[in-house]
């Protein structure tokens, strides 16, 4: 009886929610760089955007581990 630690991923990925994320994350840096929102939220959207790709790329490998697992 081994104490196995308890997985805290989500056990279903949906790469849908990325897609209207990123659309806002552009537009609020576009938006900041034209000049119609303060510069600083083009800045925050940049911080944002970096965010917002490391958890992309965090989903794709646990979607890969999974569909792995499932392989074996």
């Amino acid at each position: 009886m081994t104490n196995q630690p308890k997985r805290i991923l989500l056990s279903q990925v949906n790469l849908l929610w990325y897609v209207p994320a990123l659309v806002v994350i552009v537009a609020l840096f576009y938006l900041g760089g034209s000049g119609v929102f303060p510069s600083w939220v083009a800045v925050i959207s940049f911080f944002a955007f970096f965010m917002w790709l490391f958890s992309l790329l965090f989903a794709l490998i646990a979607l890969a581990r999974t569909n792995k697992d499932a392989g074996q």
